[in-house]
């Protein structure tokens, strides 16, 4: 199967955005397209400078998780976020990023994404999306922060490995269609604009209402490993006003709603 390659000049030619992907890197293949933006934003890269592979050898996911990037199928991707306020808005950029990836794909594919807290794209409860979100610190504060995302685009079952078949999907594989990435990366980067506007100007209850319209997590029980190591069951109720997903649950015989903010979310049947 062929896939359209990825053209930055086709792609900046495209795009309606004030800054997001005007600064555009395209590499034929990186280790990872998140270290590599790290790496630029080092060197004074500005905010919005984006970074496209068509191909990583050592993509991740969140938790130090592989994400597997065969190349010339899919979108490899990472942003640079740069401005005074990122500290304040940092746990809303991956929830934005997934509102923004889920409405790209949805009109350039036509089919339902949904999405999984915090950074999960989904079709059928399959993974058809993933959102990575690090950031670097000065003192106290947060002085740039990189998104990654990884879309499963072109790709056919055969090029997962066996053990994410059952778990993993494309928008191929979804419709019996090749589509065009340059296309999905310029309406990818003008919504991605657009939503992080609304984080800068704190427009929160307008992102939260969205999200939540979109996240199949709320109202589904879960089962959350925290980093700490503890293990919570209970059942998703609602996004917090910080982005939080709020869980209610029992504990010492009472009911009780935690707020959780990193961890590892599990849907259970």
């Amino acid at each position: 199967m062929q896939s359209t390659r990825l053209e930055a000049a086709v792609i900046r030619r495209r795009l309606t955005t004030r800054r997001l992907g005007r600064s555009l890197h395209l590499f034929e293949e990186l280790a990872s397209t998140n270290a590599t933006a790290f790496t630029l934003a080092g060197s004074g890269a500005a905010h919005g400078t984006a970074v496209l592979a068509e191909a990583q050898t050592a993509g991740k996911g969140r938790l130090g998780r592989q994400w597997i990037s065969p190349p010339h199928l899919n979108i490899y991707c990472s942003v640079i976020l740069d401005n005074p306020n990122i500290s304040h808005h940092v746990s809303w950029i991956p929830l934005v990023t997934g509102l923004a990836l889920a409405e790209a794909t949805r009109r350039a594919c036509g089919i339902d994404i949904s999405l999984k807290w915090p950074n999960d794209l989904l079709y059928v409860d399959k993974k058809i999306g993933g959102i990575i979100c690090e950031s670097a610190s000065q003192g106290s504060q947060i002085s740039t922060c990189v998104v990654g995302f990884g879309v499963n685009v072109n790709c056919r079952e055969t090029d997962f490995p066996d053990e994410l078949r059952a778990l993993a999907t494309s928008c191929f594989q979804a419709t019996r269609q090749c589509h065009d990435r340059n296309d999905l990366i310029v309406d990818m980067f003008n919504r991605l604009e657009s939503w992080y506007d609304c984080v800068e100007a704190e427009r929160f209850d307008h992102v939260r209402q969205s999200y939540a319209a979109s996240c199949v997590t709320l109202g589904r029980e879960v089962q959350v490993v925290r980093v700490e190591g503890e293990t919570i069951h209970g059942t998703a109720v609602d996004i917090g006003r910080d982005g939080a997903l709020l869980v209610s649950t029992v504990r010492k015989g009472r009911p009780h709603t935690l707020e959780i903010r990193t961890g590892d979310v599990q849907h259970l049947r």
